[in-house]
């Protein structure tokens, strides 16, 4: 993605929604709003079962439904999901290490990586999520995810598509996101350990109208990932009229 392009942006409903509550999401709130969000490139990443279903509601819309997780081969891991089948059912894109399943599920930086390479041979973008747990200072911060990010792109071609999506764990749900000028010096030691053409930064926790704006005006994050601000249209309207202006 060139710096000029449109903002790249995601979503994630957790396991905040059933079926039929996804189905009118999609309905009432996303595809109402799919020509802005297809500039912006952007994905829900979904519960598995939820996934087909999406994909042919969003059919023709530019706007794709991804995968929370992955495993990383086939065969005996009984209840978890290949990222070859995620390919074949048509995910384009998979969220691998996300701070409450290095917490839930004790994942570590190992197996993140074992899932990117295998979401990357796949045909898939990984999408790796990376994060302090508490605030600590900036550059302790970006020392901390810049060796995440790099453990679990270590076996990832560099020409190979990637997203690093930095969420510090105490954002998620909270009112307050990191300051602009932390989380500029948790890119630029991001960009500075990853430097692969492919790989694009996006920022995630306690994302609302303003956030890309205040953080593009301290470094060139190419995009955000929204939580809350999705399931509201009027917020969500209000943040993708945002990321299209700034391609402008």
């Amino acid at each position: 993605m060139a710096e000029n392009d449109a903002p790249l942006s995601l979503t994630s409903t957790k396991m905040n929604l059933g079926r039929e509550q996804t189905r009118r999401w999609l309905d009432e709130v996303i595809l109402p709003n799919a020509r802005a969000l297809a500039r912006l490139s952007f994905f829900a990443c979904l519960p598995y079962p939820l996934i087909p279903d999406a994909q042919r509601q969003l059919a023709g819309s530019g706007v794709s439904a991804g995968a929370q997780n992955c495993w990383h081969s086939d065969g005996a891991a009984t209840g978890e999901v290949s990222a070859g089948l995620l390919a074949e059912l048509g995910c384009g894109q998979v969220m691998l290490g996300h701070a409450e399943r290095r917490r839930l599920f004790h994942e570590d930086d190992s197996l993140i990586a074992r899932k990117a390479t295998a979401a990357a041979g796949a045909g898939m973008t990984p999408v790796i999520c990376v994060g302090e747990e508490r605030r600590v200072a900036a550059r302790s911060a970006a020392a901390h995810v810049a060796e995440q990010a790099r453990r679990a792109l270590a076996e990832v071609p560099a020409c190979h598509p990637a997203l690093v999506l930095y969420e510090p764990a105490w954002a998620i749900g909270s009112a307050h996101g990191a300051e602009p000028g932390h989380a500029a010096t948790v890119l630029e030691t991001l960009r500075s350990a990853l430097p692969r053409p492919a790989t694009h930064f996006l920022y995630g926790g306690a994302v609302t109208p303003g956030t890309y704006t205040a953080l593009r005006a301290r470094a060139p994050w190419h995009g955000v990932a929204v939580g809350r601000a999705a399931q509201d249209s009027g917020v969500l309207h209000e943040a993708t009229d945002e990321l299209v202006a700034a391609a402008s």
